[in-house]
């Protein structure tokens, strides 16, 4: 018999894993059955529109957008804030936004003011305000970033500095490609312009300067004999800064030369003089849609040829 002191050896077998626990209403369900908010319901279905957004798709993509449900000031605002956002970190995209933005501020609904006498709450009223509320944080960050690079920043302050950098060219960019699309935004790109270059650390500005005059300098060129004539002005600003300012980055140096010559050249790059200058982003979109047109029309004359010769064969004689 055992001693009742003695210890019983117990075998532990493996432990099975905890099981899942089951959420009452599933989280799919939850979307499926529309007990989201409807703001965010839409803009959901917005956003994941703009992930699908490309040339080939653009018509079908935009009617999707147009018909969304944007019933609200708040949903408008939304989605301007949405569509500003991807125009801006993916600059490869600049230009079909821009003509997806001019398309949508005919199509997209407006609402009356808050207050009043304040002004009809509109699509490019919206996307002009937060264009100017970020190239406006921007340049009170250029200096704090600069600064942050002379002293030692840490490498996070650093990658923040260079996102919002990233974001600040971006939305220059999408300025002057709307500039493109409605005539009236040229005055906003001139402002801007005037702006960059008058400021006193102007090297620190070279690259947008540099990036607005590459994309819309043919424009303000070709607009009117005086602002032909307040570039000239700009540009031998951006000579100057070669002899005055000799510390200034090799990138930087090559960009203000490149931007020299190809004005020069009459806004023909000269490394490549018979390259095929690139289509207007609208150039390239229409004619996909008659295209498209042209083919449902041929495919349409085909089934009716293939109904014609069945129903001939099967018709008794």
């Amino acid at each position: 018999m055992a001693d009742s002191t003695s210890v019983s050896k117990v075998r532990l077998g493996p432990v099975p894993p905890p099981g899942l626990m089951k959420a009452e209403v599933p989280w799919m369900s939850t979307v499926r059955n529309g007990n989201l908010p409807y703001e965010e319901r839409v803009l959901r279905k917005v956003r994941s529109i703009l992930n699908k957004l490309t040339v080939e798709k653009y018509y079908i993509l935009r009617t999707q957008l147009i018909d969304s449900g944007i019933t609200t000031p708040s949903i408008l605002q939304g989605v301007t804030s949405l569509i500003f956002s991807k125009a801006v970190m993916e600059p490869t995209f600049c230009p079909l936004y821009a003509f997806l933005c001019s398309e949508l501020s005919v199509y997209l609904p407006s609402f009356p003011p808050d207050e009043p006498q304040g002004k009809q709450i509109t699509f490019m009223r919206i996307l002009l305000d937060i264009c100017q509320a970020t190239y406006e944080s921007a340049n009170l960050k250029a200096g704090e970033t600069r600064q942050q690079i002379m002293t030692g920043a840490s490498d996070e302050d650093l990658e923040y500095g260079c996102r919002e950098k990233r974001r600040s060219l971006g939305n220059i960019r999408f300025i002057c490609e709307l500039s493109k699309q409605r005539r009236a935004v040229l005055t906003i790109v001139r402002l801007i312009l005037k702006h960059l270059v008058e400021q006193d650390d102007v090297e620190v500005n070279v690259e947008a300067v540099c990036l607005l005059l590459n994309t819309v300098g043919k424009q303000l060129d070709e607009s009117s004999s005086k602002s032909r004539v307040t570039n000239d002005v700009y540009f031998d600003r951006l000579k100057d800064l070669l002899t005055i300012h000799p510390q200034l980055e090799t990138r930087l140096k090559f960009m203000i030369c490149d931007i020299l010559d190809l004005r020069a050249n009459n806004w023909v790059n000269p490394r490549h003089p018979n390259q095929v200058q690139d289509k207007a982003i609208n150039e390239l979109i229409r004619p996909l849609e008659v295209q498209k047109k042209l083919g449902r029309i041929r495919f349409a004359e085909r089934t009716t040829d293939w109904k014609k010769s069945i129903f001939t064969e099967i018709s008794p004689r």
